[in-house]
């Protein structure tokens, strides 16, 4: 089931009167409230140095890229989501305890589909693999921001502004890595 707006009960069926558009909805039916939530996702930035890890989306006609992850199932943890979505993806695997959290946050990803992002930060020596390319997206490697820009490729447009931003990507998960091992220390 896709995480789209209702158009109807799941109950009875009937049809929807909005209380709190876009959340909430009630049935003209049966009475019942429908609600419509964001869709939780796991990112993960593996993070060499000034570089970072991007896959290429699987679409031929554009030059998208995005930092691996994907849905969060249900009963699963975000980090642990971030780990399968980062193999699954790229082959390279992790310890989900090894991912460092350091962005949250909810946007329309397209018009009507709303998510919410966990984005995790990862140092590539914590990582077990040679990145490749799986069944899911169509490459995998290794970006500086200059790099991506010299490619005329570009990071998802579907992004809020502060993700389409490599140089926030970089930043943030150096900056939560470091505070992380500082953590450690004391």
């Amino acid at each position: 089931m896709g995480n789209e707006p209702p158009t109807f009960c799941h109950y009875c069926g009937g049809g929807l009167t909005p209380v709190d558009p876009p959340t909430v909805h009630r049935c003209n039916a049966c009475g019942e409230h429908v609600f419509y939530n964001p869709s939780p996702c796991s990112r993960v930035a593996v993070v060499n140095g000034e570089s970072i890890l991007l896959v290429k989306v699987d679409l031929p006609e554009r030059n998208m890229w995005g930092t691996p992850g994907g849905m969060v199932e249900a009963g699963e943890d975000p980090n642990e989501a971030g780990a399968r979505e980062l193999a699954e993806e790229t082959t390279l695997t992790v310890d989900p305890n090894d991912l460092v959290l350091f962005d949250v946050r909810t946007f329309a990803k397209f018009e009507t589909i709303h998510k919410t992002y966990l984005v995790y930060a990862v140092d590539v020596a914590d990582v077990h693999g040679t990145p490749r390319a799986d069944d899911e997206v169509a490459a995998a490697r290794f970006w500086t921001p200059d790099e991506l820009k010299a490619a005329r490729d570009e990071l998802l447009t579907s992004w809020p502004a502060e993700y389409r931003d490599l140089r926030w990507w970089i930043d943030g998960a150096q900056a939560a890595l470091g505070r992380n091992r500082d953590r450690d220390r004391s």
